[in-house]
């Protein structure tokens, strides 16, 4: 199931090549009008591509040098996801930035197409399978780097490895702040693993931010949404710790961290429980099928 890399003419045009999931809106959208503006080629990963093709129609209207791309991928299907690699890596022979920005936040429970529940299937599994398939395509650029949007919700949550860790019946805060906990787990742990390789690994936390991701059919929230989204920054505002992590020079290296804006912020106890994350891995290459690192099997 393991991508192989694809050996073509690096673009012409020597533009890094950053891919973008989620988007067509909300700070992934942003996201990809900047760094569109700053000379990248954006591969635009979403799930409704008429609509992101629109978008990137009048982001190339407005600045016709922008080189902005759109390419089909559902984050609630593995089978999707691997289609979108394939495509991906048949078209380009490095990634350079790889943002993992599509999440939801289910106020009712939900199920992705492989039987995951859908708050940790998109938020998290989804992201995982992504990363591991494009592992080739980041290592043949000089100085790759991912980064995971994450939340502080993190702090909060509990995961129980057990048999239902990835199918539990369960949504809302729980399943959200349990996924955005695994997605720090994977960027400590994917960091630590591809140290000395060139990529990087990082987490960022863009903020309370103004988007349609806490928008729900409960009664709960229809009440909370509206008080969250007084309280909360713009999209293009959430946006900038990302592009900071995708684009500063000053970040050379860095790796495994968790930022909000341009300042480090303090893992808690749970984020930096090695046996929670070693255990974690393990479950997550078994849920998408895919063979363990060396690092993992070995004693």
């Amino acid at each position: 199931m393991l991508l192989k890399k694809v050996h073509q003419e690096v673009d012409v045009l020597g533009k890094k090549v950053a891919v973008i999931t989620g988007a067509s809106r909300g700070i992934g959208l942003e996201m990809a009008k900047e760094l569109a503006a700053r000379e990248y080629k954006v591969i635009m990963a979403c799930r409704d591509k008429e609509k992101a093709a629109c978008l990137a129609g009048e982001m190339i209207n407005n600045q016709r040098t922008l080189d902005v791309e759109v390419l089909t991928v559902n984050m609630a299907s593995l089978q999707s996801i691997k289609a979108f690699c394939v495509k991906f890596t048949g078209m380009h022979n490095r990634l350079d930035v790889l943002l993992n920005n599509a999440g939801v936040f289910c106020d009712r429970l939900q199920r992705t197409e492989d039987g995951f529940e859908m708050t940790m299937g998109v938020n998290y599994l989804g992201p995982f399978f992504m990363t591991r398939l494009l592992l080739p395509a980041l290592q043949n650029a000089p100085a790759a780097r991912v980064i995971n949007v994450v939340s502080k919700a993190a702090f909060h949550a509990k995961l129980k490895l057990n048999d239902q860790l990835f199918t539990a019946d369960t949504h809302g805060f729980k399943a959200y702040a349990a996924s955005k906990l695994a997605q720090i787990l994977f960027t400590i742990d994917l960091a630590e693993e591809l140290k000395g390789t060139g990529v990087t690994v990082n987490a960022a936390y863009p903020g309370r931010v103004a988007t349609d991701i806490w928008k729900g059919s409960s009664l709960l929230m229809k009440v909370v949404a509206p008080v969250m989204m007084r309280n909360s920054i713009s999209a293009a505002e959430g946006a900038k710790t990302g592009i900071f992590l995708a684009a500063s020079p000053e970040l050379e290296g860095v790796s495994g961290k968790l930022y909000y804006f341009e300042d480090i912020l303090e893992y808690n106890q749970a984020c930096l429980d090695e046996q929670l994350r070693k255990k974690l891995m393990m479950r997550s290459f078994d849920a998408v099928n895919l063979p363990q690192p060396a690092s993992l099997t070995q004693p």
